[in-house]
């Protein structure tokens, strides 16, 4: 247990103990919260019986008390000796919850394998292992144990011969629509009551949940014999808790399950991401060969134009809709066609700027701009990050001057132009705000497929919808903004852009998608849909309109050369020394002085650079509410 190397176990049991003739134990236990990464994140405690790896006690920490699962069990009289040399004394733990295991091993090793590769606290990841009722309750002084084991329903016997298979998807959307399609299919997500998750979590952890349908989250459930993991459209950002804490990727996270288990793994959709891990893979290199072999073998009968909008301000046309894409737009109504257009931004604009000073308006929590949004009918200031709102300023808060102007293009104010230039058109906007539930989403869909729209705006929101609204077959699909997507500061901002893209393209074919398993070439593949599906004999047309058509991907999306594109992009990814060719780690300072936690980042800094001749960094230091941080980056 290597007892001698632990600096931080708390103590108030008296040595006396240790002379009893009494059995005792030493539990190390994983308390289900956030501990500095400076200390010990496996604690030991005083118990006087043994509890196997699993069960869950509540435990003094400080002066609160917190539930941790135990992670293993030694008799005390084994390090007698040893205790009695050290300048601590051993707390015990407050109470039995469960004697029997909550947590399956299997779980455990997954919480504290994402621990040290996300270098975070595991019992984070162990308390988004618990059933719903732990996780969600803040542990109490009375009573927890009669509550526990009542939320747990009744089973005859667990079945752990049922071979149980795993089915990921980004977003709720997504996967209701993939349970509808498995009789068997049991949901998992956020969005369901917690009496419902409970009932779930039990029937995973029973073997009676056969197939488990679920977003990132599902990755924790305590499976008994799992024997495949799906993941499906693979590159949906979604896939990645940026919002949520802890951070994790469920493409990691769900590769060392499969590893775990020993369980197959495929992975449905585009190719991976340069960056991914999964990339590492052989048999993914193979998977992204048949991949390209298919653009190859089926290249697009769609008429791709790319719009220069600079040519478009020199003639005079000031609006978001260029000449080309009017045009398009007014022939297909005129042949009672529908129209698609994308725009990657929710509201009327995406900040607002004084054009005397130069005054943004930003976030006072998340220093981020602030969106220009109109709700219900009233200027109104939003943070698309926390949510912050505030009300449009008509002067400027800065110099009090007012040439107060917004910047940029939403999805409202595409509808706004559209409404003027098509008055007789239906109209329907699709993103968050108008529709920020499943079934609100699905009636504009519906309504879209029935062809009571004409003009569908929308955002990414759409990616959940794919194969709903190919049924209505639209005639134009338009990208309004593709530098929104291109000069993102990311580097993977390209790669994105051709993703986003070809997906929108894709809406102009007719869907085609089998509904059998893959024909897996290893433990770790991918399925690769039929990217080009059979189209209308009629052509279509798909525009993108941006202010830098010279830009590598534009010049290969106009040639239809996704190989070309990922050649380039990986010989510029080695030469820049970025994923996959390395790895990017962000550190976070947090302190009340800003002074103190910049101090603090620039020494770690100083002392990378020590140590490997490719660590760069960058950062800024603020003070919000609550707390100053700083940030650097690390490769």
């Amino acid at each position: 247990m290597a007892i001698k190397t632990r600096r931080f176990i708390f103590a108030i049991i008296s040595r006396r103990m240790l002379k009893s003739n009494q059995l005792m134990y030493l539990l190390d236990i994983i308390p289900t919260t956030k501990i500095p990464h400076t200390q010990q994140q496996v604690f030991s405690y005083f118990s006087g019986q043994k509890l196997p790896p699993g069960a869950l006690v509540q435990i003094p920490l400080g002066k609160r008390k917190e539930l941790g699962i135990v992670f293993d069990a030694h008799k005390i009289a084994d390090y007698k000796m040893e205790l009695k040399r050290t300048n601590f004394e051993l707390r015990n733990i407050s109470q039995i919850v469960s004697a029997k295991p909550i947590l399956t091993k299997q779980q455990i090793s997954l919480a504290l394998w994402l621990g040290q590769y996300y270098f975070c606290s595991p019992g984070l990841f162990v308390k988004m292992s618990l059933p719903p009722y732990y996780s969600s309750s803040k542990p109490r002084s009375s009573g927890v144990r009669r509550e526990v084991l009542d939320s747990a329903p009744t089973t005859p016997r667990s079945n752990n011969k049922i071979k149980q298979k795993l089915i990921l998807a980004p977003t709720v959307a997504q996967a209701e629509k993939i349970t509808t399609g498995h009789k068997d299919a049991t949901l998992w997500h956020s969005g369901l009551k917690s009496k419902q998750l409970n009932e779930v979590w039990w029937q995973v952890k029973n073997g009676q949940a056969q197939t488990i349908v679920g977003t990132r989250s599902a990755v924790f459930l305590p499976f008994t014999n799992l024997k495949k993991i799906i993941i499906e459209d693979e590159s949906n950002s979604s896939h990645k808790s940026w919002d949520t804490w802890p951070h994790y990727g469920v493409q990691a996270a769900a590769k060392k399950l499969a590893e775990i288990f020993k369980a197959e793994m495929s992975l449905r959709g585009g190719p991976p991401w340069l960056d991914d891990e999964a990339i590492q893979w052989q048999t993914i290199k193979k998977e992204r060969d048949r991949h390209v072999a298919s653009l190859r073998s089926a290249p697009s009968d769609n008429k791709i134009l790319i719009i220069d909008m600079r040519a478009e301000l020199k003639d005079g046309n000031f609006s978001i809709f260029s000449r080309a894409l009017q045009s398009a737009i007014k022939d297909t109504l005129a042949q009672n066609q529908q129209v698609v257009l994308f725009i990657n931004r929710r509201g009327a604009a995406n900040f607002i700027l004084c054009r005397d000073c130069g005054y943004v308006a930003k976030c006072q929590q998340c220093d981020a701009p602030l969106a220009h949004h109109l709700i219900n009918s009233q200027p109104t200031l939003l943070c698309h990050h926390c949510g912050a709102k505030d009300t449009a300023p008509s002067l400027c808060p800065k110099c009090h001057g007012s040439r107060v102007k917004t910047m940029g293009t939403g999805t409202q104010k595409v509808e706004m132009e559209a409404k003027k230039l098509y008055p007789d058109a239906g109209l329907a906007r699709l993103d968050s705000d108008i529709a920020p539930q499943p079934k609100d989403q699905q009636k504009i869909i519906d309504a879209f497929v029935k062809k009571e729209i004409d003009i569908l705006i929308t955002t990414q929101i759409i990616f959940s919808w794919l194969e709903e609204t190919k049924k209505a077959a639209p005639n134009v699909v338009a990208v309004l903004s593709a530098d929104t997507l291109l000069h993102l500061p990311d580097f993977r901002s390209g790669e994105r852009t051709w993703q986003t893209i070809m997906t929108l393209e894709n809406l102009l074919r007719h869907s085609e998608r089998s509904e059998e398993s893959p024909t897996n070439v290893g433990p770790h593949s991918r399925e690769i849909p039929r990217r080009y599906a059979p189209r209308d004999d009629k052509q279509k047309t798909f525009l993108v309109q941006t202010y830098n058509p010279d830009n590598s991907v534009m010049k290969y999306l106009a040639k239809n050369d996704w190989a070309g594109f990922i050649k380039e992009e990986q010989e510029t990814r080695q030469a820049l020394n970025y994923p996959p060719y390395s790895q990017i780690v962000k550190l976070t300072f947090r302190h009340r002085d800003g002074q103190r936690a910049g101090q603090e980042a620039k020494i770690l800094a100083a002392k990378l650079k020590h140590t490997s001749s490719i660590i760069c960094h960058s950062g800024e230091s603020r003070n919000p509410k609550s707390g100053s941080r700083v940030k650097r980056g690390m490769t």
